[in-house]
């Protein structure tokens, strides 16, 4: 494999699993939101509960937003989540039975 295909292969993962523990484009939104919005300015994030909701909140609040769940829906695993469901499991992130993920909406304001 060239050094070019298999950092397309790497980068391709990468925007598929968010890094090591599924987080690191949503931290990276965290992080920057309060600076993407206007006092007032609403941030709605939708994602699998699986990469922990109240890690988003917790990151969300201490840079100073007013983060909440709006809602939420549970759904069957999808394609990407059923490919990587033994992998999950292994790291004691899924149930043996389990094959419904949560998908939250998240609501954080600018105050």
């Amino acid at each position: 494999m060239s050094a070019r295909l298999a950092t397309r292969v790497r980068s391709r993962a990468r925007s598929w699993d968010a890094g090591r523990d599924g987080r690191l484009l949503v931290d990276r939104i965290c992080d920057a939101a309060p600076r993407a919005l206007r006092p007032g300015g609403v941030l709605l994030m939708v994602h699998s509960g699986l990469c922990g909701t109240e890690d988003t909140l917790q990151r969300l609040s201490s840079a100073g937003l007013r983060a909440t769940v709006g809602d939420h829906a549970v759904i069957p695993f999808g394609p990407v989540l059923c490919s990587r469901a033994a992998w999950l499991r292994c790291r004691g992130l899924l149930d043996e039975a389990q094959d419904t993920e949560k998908l939250v909406i998240i609501r954080a304001e600018n105050s």
